[in-house]
């Protein structure tokens, strides 16, 4: 492949990696290679100085960074081919605003504050690694239920099912 169109797709791939390293983090607990997207811009840098200053040895850096772009490659080179939009991207990541939060319980507490969740919607919850019930914003929280108070950023499980001593609580907010 010629190198300045290499350079081309490992800029889309960057700003691809960008975009869905932060998601994977959130997610589904962490990425293969969270630097994919530092070590691609490197890579195209130096790959770059090497086409300005018409050094040799292009064509071995060339396939080295089209071989970083990894998984992007196909969305790359539909955007570069086609104009296609590829998908929303968010320059530098941003996983659309969700957030994680975690915390250790106290014994037979049926609540625990997250107080820089204040005034943001519960996604998903855990207790020790286990999924919770339905999420309510309302009520009484029964069986596996949480409730979740937006205004304190408080989660409330049922009376009949207190926390544990340290009990591990997941939570992710928008």
């Amino acid at each position: 492949m010629v190198p300045q169109t290499v350079v081309e797709l490992a800029e889309i791939s960057q700003y691809l990696w960008c975009d869905s390293i932060p998601k994977q983090n959130v997610l589904f607990n962490g990425s293969v290679d969270p630097r994919k997207a530092q070590q691609l811009y490197m890579e195209r840098k130096a790959l770059q100085y090497g086409i300005a200053e018409n050094l040799s040895g292009l064509p071995g850096v060339a396939n080295y960074v089209y071989a970083l772009c990894g998984a992007k490659l196909a969305i790359a080179q539909e955007i570069l081919v086609n104009g296609s939009s590829g998908g929303t991207v968010i320059p530098g990541g941003g996983g659309f605003g969700v957030r994680e939060y975690f915390a250790f319980t106290t014994t037979n507490a049926t609540s625990i504050a997250f107080p820089d969740a204040v005034n943001a919607t519960l996604l998903y919850a855990s207790r020790s690694g286990m999924d919770v019930g339905a999420i309510i914003t309302s009520g009484t929280p029964t069986g596996n239920q949480v409730l979740w108070t937006t205004s304190t950023g408080t989660l409330t499980v049922a009376s009949t099912v207190p926390f544990l001593a340290n009990e591990f609580i997941r939570i992710l907010v928008k």
